[in-house]
């Protein structure tokens, strides 16, 4: 009997032991719906005045998404779901002066709204706005500095781009 009763705690402690670790290990709640399995990045529409910005940021986007590996990338013709994105205001203004009061360093602003739409439903998944920045450093300034130190507007541009690409997955991934 006490045998019997040995057996019997010992399976319930496996089965409870496996209960949990199925629990701490499963998927998490809240993930993507189950429906999704691919996803496509459509062509960055462009509403500032700077020419190709939105073919180099739709290119960083899909490099994130693969260097990230979230989701299958699919054509957008049969894609489950769809990312779209908008570049809808970039700002130049002056961030520093130098000592002698000539500019120093410029911020560059960049916003970009993003929607994430589930084409087998219907529907948007998430949409969201983000804005941010970057310094660079005025031509006369650069000047001064060596080659690997200098920031210039191009640089800045680059940089931010690869932030705001960034910032998406993140927002893609902060309601999972």
């Amino acid at each position: 009997m006490k045998q019997k009763n040995v057996h019997f705690f010992t399976l319930i402690l496996i089965c409870l032991l496996c209960a949990g670790c199925v629990w701490k290990y499963s998927i998490r709640p809240g993930t993507i719906p189950p429906h999704i399995k691919n996803v496509a990045i459509s062509e960055t529409e462009n509403s500032t005045a700077e020419f190709n910005l939105g073919q180099e940021f739709t290119m960083m986007l899909i490099n994130r998404m693969l260097l990230d590996n979230l989701l299958p990338l699919a054509d957008a013709s049969v894609a489950h779901s769809v990312i779209y994105t908008t570049l809808r205001n970039i700002q130049d203004v002056v961030y520093s002066y130098d000592e002698t009061e000539v500019v120093k360093e410029y911020r560059l602003s960049l916003r970009l709204d993003f929607r994430w739409y589930d084409r087998l439903n219907d529907k948007n998944i998430m949409e969201k706005n983000i804005t941010d920045y970057e310094i660079y450093y005025s031509g006369q300034y650069n000047s001064t500095l060596s080659p690997n130190d200098q920031v210039t507007r191009e640089i800045a541009m680059e940089r931010l781009m690869d932030k705001l690409a960034q910032k998406v997955m993140v927002e893609l991934t902060s309601e999972w």
